[in-house]
């Protein structure tokens, strides 16, 4: 018998078999999420993150995930809750205040899913960011958890620079700003990359030195030192240092940026020291011109008074670092 004939021989068979067997409702491809026990902790985001604020929360690890960065790894699942909480209390519901944006504020404004990761957010360059720039504003990412401490001055302030820093992206995305009104004023000092800004930063050990108002900065007509990344970096530092900063400390980093720099050398050539005084005064114009343009927006586009906002802010921040301190 040739091997045409055994072919039509078993064929019949083989057919009937696969007819037989039917496929498993299990995907493979999500086998391994679906497979995964949910803990008390799972139930936890699902009934305080996800289901009221519709945003999946992703704390284990995944490949899809990956922020890009060197150092990044999935956090401990000790901190999750904590730090969730944090950012529920102090950026989320603060919006929600009655005297702000109310109750109905955040619909359609939340991000659409949130990553969490156990270290810092650095890049190539060796400069920590607060956001992940190969993200949409609709993601938002939460470095730092394995030692985040809610009753932790410098812990705190890291975490909620970085997180109103990205919901303030999120919410210019959802109501656009007019970006090249926004652009025009400081368009020319954006330098697009990290690399100018590592060795200003190699000299600040703390976080609130790191990621706070920075002379360097406001002397060139910025807050922060990311905000010289981006139009958009510019306009959610604005917002984000706001609402992390005392009146006071605003005012006076527009001081700083007001004054100029002086020549010690008194036989210097008069010219140099009128460049400094244009210099500084070409500083304050752009820091009062962007600080009014995100007010303004603030206001007609999401009714919300920025300055208010900031008071509710730091009172929140401050009352619930008191209350986690050790």
């Amino acid at each position: 018998m040739n091997i045409k004939n055994i072919i039509c021989l078993l064929l019949p068979c083989l057919l009937q078999a696969c007819t037989n067997e039917s496929l498993s409702p299990q995907s493979v491809v999500d086998a391994g999420s679906a497979q995964t026990p949910q803990t008390e902790l799972d139930h936890w985001i699902a009934d305080s993150i996800t289901a009221p604020y519709n945003i999946e929360v992703v704390y284990r690890w995944q490949k899809n995930a990956n922020t890009g960065t060197t150092f990044v790894s999935p956090p401990k699942p000790d901190n999750v809750k904590a730090i969730l909480r944090a950012v529920r209390e102090l950026c989320f519901e603060t919006y929600r205040q009655e005297n702000l944006g109310g109750d109905h504020f955040l619909q359609g404004k939340t991000p659409l899913r949130i990553y969490l990761y156990g270290g810092k957010n650095v890049d190539e360059n060796g400069v920590e960011l607060l956001n992940n720039p190969q993200l949409t504003p609709s993601e938002m990412c939460i470095f730092r958890v394995d030692d985040f401490k809610a009753g932790d001055t410098n812990k705190m302030y890291a975490l909620m620079r970085s997180v109103h820093h990205q919901f303030a992206r999120r919410l210019a995305e959802f109501v656009a700003y007019d970006r090249d009104k926004f652009t025009a004023i400081s368009g020319h000092r954006y330098t697009g990359s990290t690399e100018p800004l590592a060795a200003p930063l190699g000299y600040s050990k703390k976080e609130k030195d790191y990621f706070g108002l920075a002379d360097y900065a406001n002397k060139r007509g910025f807050y922060t030192m990311q905000a010289f990344l981006s139009a958009e970096d510019d306009f959610a530092e604005i917002i984000s240092a706001t609402l992390t900063s005392k009146p006071k400390e605003l005012a006076d980093a527009a001081l700083t940026a007001q004054t100029p720099d002086t020549d010690v050398d008194p036989d210097s050539d008069p010219e140099v020291q009128q460049q400094y005084n244009k210099e500084a005064e070409q500083a304050y114009k752009e820091i009062v011109a962007k600080q009014a343009f995100v007010e303004q927006y603030m206001q007609k586009s999401l009714h919300i008074n920025l300055k208010q906002l900031q008071i509710t802010s730091l009172r929140r921040i401050n009352n619930y670092i008191k209350q986690h301190a050790q």
